[in-house]
């Protein structure tokens, strides 16, 4: 099988160039005219290529996201495998370039624009997996699960790159392949029509022939339920 990263066109080069010009003259101090000309380009193709400077610093998660909502959106793989294989290869693009995936992490934490900017790319990403998990659940799924699931894929993938930021994980892709199976199993009842079927349950009912039938359905009620 060739996966989602194989199939698809790298992130553009200049934004890890841009990303360690930032981290080495300072965030503050450097202005999107410093880095078109780091970048070597013209005023102009800057802004039309990036937008501005804080989306220099995110240019990799735009990329990331288009990739990811075009994979689930044509991808023929069962729904679990779907989500696994596209976050995971989320994450291979965040981290292909170590230095410029720390520098970034450097530059979020220490200021305070960017880290409220990457609140809004979290939804984003959510946003991207609870559609996806609408139209690939089966019927009859709790309408929580979709965002509850979404929120979880993310919170999973951010906390296995913090690992790898921290040098906790020496693969983050496998770490995230690892730790994505183990909760796509735990929706697997809403995603998977044999998980689903697997789940039936037979009852063996016992009650008093005597009894009378809003007795007899009472207690049939009961266990279904418990």
């Amino acid at each position: 099988m060739v996966s989602a990263a194989a199939r698809r066109p790298s992130a553009p080069d200049s934004s890890s160039a841009a990303i360690r010009h930032l981290a080495e003259r300072g965030y503050d101090a450097t202005t999107a005219e410093d880095l078109a000309e780091a970048l070597g380009l013209s005023r102009s193709t800057f802004f039309r290529r990036f937008g501005s400077k804080d989306d220099v610093v995110f240019a990799d998660h735009d990329h990331a996201l288009a990739q990811l909502d075009g994979f689930l959106g044509s991808t023929s793989l069962a729904a679990p495998e779907a989500l696994v294989e596209g976050t995971a290869d989320v994450l291979r693009l965040l981290v292909r370039d170590p230095a410029a995936a720390r520098q970034r992490f450097e530059l979020m934490r220490h200021t305070p624009a960017l880290r409220d900017r990457e609140l809004v790319i979290t939804h984003r990403y959510e946003r991207v997996f609870d559609r996806y998990l609408r139209e690939a659940q089966l019927p009859g799924t709790p309408e929580w699960v979709a965002p509850a699931l979404a929120a979880s894929l993310v919170s999973v993938h951010n906390a296995t790159l913090r690992d790898w930021l921290r040098g906790r994980e020496a693969d983050a892709p496998r770490a995230v392949t690892r730790r994505l199976r183990q909760l796509v199993a735990l929706y697997e009842r809403w995603l998977s029509p044999s998980a689903a079927e697997g789940r039936r349950r037979v009852l063996v009912a016992v009650y008093d022939a005597e009894g009378s039938p809003e007795a007899v359905l009472g207690a049939v009620a009961a266990q279904l339920e418990s």
